[in-house]
């Protein structure tokens, strides 16, 4: 089989988008052998269809590029969400702004990986719902409120108010299951909660996931 031919042509059909060579070996490539599929990449690469951006992590140079690649893969359709100043700038909490970004992800298999110094992806092994999303980013805001540069408190309550308006015991349950945060991020955001009249169980939740595990 011409598996350079193969990965040619499916290479065409994802334009601009990332090739992360242990997440595309575990979805798309099982029956390729390792070193064989790296010798069809460093191939695609002379042919100017890849370009490595870290390593094992290349981009699709082809088609019209319409958004960021990187994020396009990391932190969507389920895949991550990203954190960090971008995402405090994103609900008005700072204008201040500092790389790289950052992103939460499932779509790779070490625990961090840097993309050249414009981002720092990090594990989180579950599926990023929307409001998965929401409840990673009202805890991230409120474990890094102190250190956050330039904040604006109102942008703070209002973006926390938003984030937090579909409050769920069972997408924290499965966030905490899969990343520790402090317990005084968890007793803060029970505090926050119970300002914003949502019922809620998240100290339970927290002592069950992270302290008797």
């Amino acid at each position: 089989m011409n598996y350079t031919k193969t990965i040619r042509e499916y290479c065409k059909t994802t334009p601009w988008k990332i090739f992360d060579v242990s997440y595309e070996m575990k979805d798309h490539f099982k029956m390729v052998p390792y070193k064989t599929l790296l010798k069809a990449l460093n191939r695609l690469e002379e042919e100017g269809l890849l370009e490595t951006v870290s390593k094992g992590v290349y981009l699709i140079k082809t088609g019209e590029l319409v958004e960021d690649p990187i994020l396009a893969h990391y932190a969507s359709e389920g895949r991550g969400v990203v954190v960090g100043y971008a995402m405090y700038n994103r609900y008005g909490i700072t204008d201040h702004t500092e790389k790289p970004i950052r992103v939460y992800t499932n779509a790779m298999e070490t625990d961090t990986k840097n993309i050249g110094e414009d981002y720092i992806l990090m594990r989180f092994p579950i599926y990023f719902t929307e409001r998965t999303q929401r409840q990673i980013s009202a805890l991230e805001i409120i474990e890094n409120g102190p250190n956050i540069i330039g904040q604006e408190m109102s942008g703070r309550a209002s973006a926390l108010m938003e984030l937090l308006n579909d409050y769920s015991d069972i997408t924290m349950t499965n966030i905490l299951r899969n990343h520790r945060y402090q317990y005084s991020t968890i007793c803060s955001l029970n505090s926050v909660l119970s300002d914003l009249k949502k019922p809620n169980d998240v100290i339970n939740i927290y002592r069950k996931e992270c302290l008797d595990a």
